[in-house]
Order: structure tokens, then C-alpha cells, then sequence
């Protein structure tokens, strides 16, 4: 697992990757929110949080899983860090007062002084995991909880290829978002979420998978590919025009699908663990 840090004077591929989705915040929660969050479920009602009063949301985004945080929660005030201002601007009045901006790996708040955490679909994004989970560890209180949410097995949304040979014969751009946050091959499978938890000094209680399936009408998928998804960020590089072309293509060959071939079928991978003491 090797560390890629920029060099001097170089990007620097967290805060482009804050940036992108600051801009696409209000997409996100319309379109692609509804779809994963349900996924959360399984491990929200496994951690057992009724009796915690404080539980921080590691990459909260706009918020949106926090209605289901508090069911599982009742008793605990929530607090949420995010490195995209633009997603916690996008969330609703809840969140004010109880979040900000801070880099996962750089995590400015108390040492153990949470009861939980969680990190929901976000620990693939950063750049070295196994700091940020120290940095989380630190964050709670001896035996506190933490729960992560992953992708295992994922093949992409339906059509995945389709966009891609289209993408590519109308001239558009790679996806510029830098390998060093794009971290999925190295907690893709229990085992390998097993092996970043221990490396982060935590103590296991479970990790497992599910698998689920999402049934996407034709509208709905092509809005989330074009407004959030891999096919969005390419087609920023072409031309208003070639965009259109190129977006009218991929529809007209989606709409040769059938139902089945239109279902997301993704293995969705949950660890539990704890803080030593």
C-alpha cells in the first residue's frame, strides 16, 4: 500500500476531490444519496448505539444519513466533519452548528471524546486510510465504536461500458480524479478492510458483506451519470455541443436494455471494531 503524496508545487488530489464534489453536492444528494444510503442500513442497526451520547459522522456530506445516525442513536448528539464545504453547505438546518470542514487524515477535534464513529462511504477516498483511522481512534474514548462502510465486488452502474466507448470516440478527457484518491482495490474485500482496521490499531468485532440490487429506470440512471457519476466528470471536457451528441448516443443504446441488464447489482462490505480499553 503505497502512499502518493504530491510534490512541491504539485495539485494536490484531496482538495481537487473536495472541490468536485462541493460542485456537485446538490446532484449527489438528488440522485445518488437515495440509492446507497438505504445500503447503510445493516450496519447502523448492527452497532448497538442506543446508550452513546456522542457520535461523529466521518465524511457526512450533506447530511442526508443522518435521520437514519439518530434512529439508531436516539440519545447522542451528532457531529460531522467532511472535507467538501460545498456538501455541508448543500445539507439542511440540522447540520448547522454541528459540522465543518476538516480533512479526514487531520481530524482537529479532542482526543477521546466520542463514544462512536463513523466513516460511510468515504474511507476509499482518502488518500492514506490507515492515518485516518488512527486519527479517528484517537478521536474516541477507550472502547468506543467505529463503523465503516465500503464497496466490495462493484461493477459500475449499468451501461458502464456503453459510456465509456462513447466517451472515448468522441474525444472526451480521462476521469481527472488522481488514483492516490481513488483507494477502493485496498478495502475491497473483508479481508483486506480486516487487515486497514488492525493496521489503524483498532480491535475487530465483525466484518462482513451484502449484496444488493438497485432497479434503475432509464431517466433516473442517465441523470445520475450525467450529474454525479464517472460519465459527468468526462463530459465536462467536451464541448456543449459534443456533450449532447455524445450523452444522446449513450441513451438511445441504453434504451436497448433490458430491465435486467438495467440493475446495479454491487457487494457492499461493513466493519465493526473498537477502540482498545
Amino acid at each position: 500500500m503505497e502512499k502518493v503524496t504530491p510534490g512541491p508545487g504539485a495539485s494536490d488530489p484531496s482538495r481537487e476531490l473536495a472541490a468536485d464534489y462541493s460542485g456537485r453536492a446538490a446532484a449527489y444528494a438528488r440522485y445518488w444519496a437515495p440509492v446507497i444510503h438505504p445500503m447503510a442500513n445493516p450496519l447502523l442497526s448492527g452497532m448497538s448505539l442506543n446508550e452513546a451520547t456522542s457520535v461523529l459522522d466521518v465524511g457526512t456530506g450533506t447530511g442526508a444519513l443522518w435521520p437514519l445516525i439518530q434512529a439508531a442513536a436516539p440519545r447522542a448528539l451528532l457531529y460531522g466533519v467532511d472535507g467538501a464545504e460545498g456538501m455541508l453547505r448543500a445539507g439542511n438546518d440540522s447540520l448547522r452548528g454541528r459540522v465543518a470542514v476538516m480533512n479526514a487524515e487531520r481530524l482537529g477535534v479532542r482526543p477521546a471524546s466520542f463514544d462512536a464513529a463513523l466513516l460511510l462511504y468515504v474511507l476509499f477516498h482518502v488518500a492514506d486510510p490507515v492515518r485516518a483511522l488512527r486519527e479517528i481512534r484517537a478521536a474516541l474514548r477507550p472502547g468506543g465504536r467505529l463503523g465503516i462502510v465500503v464497496w466490495g465486488d462493484d461493477p459500475g452502474l449499468p451501461g458502464r461500458e456503453i459510456w465509456s466507448g462513447e466517451l472515448d470516440k468522441a474525444g472526451a478527457a480521462p476521469d481527472p480524479r488522481d488514483a492516490s484518491v481513488m483507494r477502493q482495490a485496498w478495502m475491497d474485500t473483508p479481508q483486506k478492510l480486516t487487515d486497514l482496521l488492525q493496521c489503524g490499531g483498532f480491535v475487530i468485532d465483525r466484518v462482513w458483506s451484502n449484496r444488493f440490487v438497485h432497479a434503475w429506470e432509464l431517466d433516473q440512471l442517465l441523470a445520475t451519470q450525467t450529474h454525479c457519476g464517472l460519465p459527468s466528470r468526462r463530459l465536462e471536457s467536451l464541448s456543449a455541443g459534443a456533450a449532447r451528441e455524445c450523452t444522446s448516443r449513450v441513451r438511445a443504446r441504453l434504451e436497448q436494455l433490458t430491465p435486467a441488464e438495467l440493475e446495479y447489482r454491487v457487494e457492499v462490505i461493513y466493519g465493526m471494531a473498537r477502540r482498545p480499553g
